[in-house]
């Protein structure tokens, strides 16, 4: 068992397994899916909110105790920039969001910064596994670029789903390029200052999330829906 595997909220036994909790990321969101296309797609997507709770509830779950406050952090700094890019439409461009991400505080969602840090928590895990530390060689900085783009093409897959959910919306209709840049930079940074942070790094259970979420929304901007 690594650091990062000790077990969902203090559970020990089988009900504590990593395995049993990355079993049921699959399965709500499989559920998920089936639910938008063959039940009731608006029904199923305003629970977005309960969803993103359970995933971060598990995520965090086998997380280290001692990176608590790193979570915090990150949530509160891109929520922060979030903030920001409402008000004035720096960095990502001009944008609003709708209800499905919960109750707004300055006009923005707190749960977009849950978001953030479970795609980072993602990324940073796949990164960590392509480019680990060489023998007297630190690759820190090529990790961070690894999940900066990683994170990159999780929102473009993300973008014209969360649109067509009401998530947020663009002025004007259209997703502009500095949306993307923008999003390499602040997740490279973060990347980063937490290229040394062990359960940022080897959580499986960030890991999977991330492939379940993106191929969650290939499927969501792939298949009909039922409405």
């Amino acid at each position: 068992m690594t650091l990062s595997e000790r077990g969902a909220f203090g559970i020990r036994g089988w009900a504590g397994s990593l395995r049993l909790w990355m079993t049921l990321l699959v399965i709500v969101h499989c559920v998920g899916l089936a639910g938008v296309v063959f039940l009731d797609a608006q029904l199923i997507l305003n629970l977005t909110v309960v969803n993103l709770l359970f995933t971060a509830l598990v995520v965090l779950g086998f997380g280290h105790p001692d990176n608590a406050w790193r979570w915090a952090l990150t949530a509160y700094i891109t929520y922060a920039v979030e903030v920001v890019g409402v008000q004035t439409g720096f960095p990502f461009g001009e944008y609003t969001y709708g209800v499905r991400l919960g109750p707004p505080l300055y006009d923005t969602p707190p749960m977009i910064g849950v978001l953030w840090l479970l795609t980072l928590m993602g990324s940073l895990y796949w990164a960590d596994r392509w480019a680990p530390d060489l023998p007297g060689q630190d690759r820190g900085v090529l990790r961070a670029a690894i999940a900066a783009s990683l994170m990159v093409a999780f929102d473009v897959v993300l973008e014209p789903v969360a649109i067509r959910t009401e998530f947020w919306s663009w002025a004007g209709d259209r997703i502009p390029l500095r949306n993307y840049a923008s999003w390499w930079v602040i997740a490279f940074a973060l990347a980063w200052a937490w290229r040394k942070a062990d359960t940022f790094r080897t959580n499986r259970a960030a890991g999977l999330l991330l492939i379940v979420q993106t191929a969650f929304f290939i499927g969501l901007s792939l298949l009909p829906w039922k409405s």
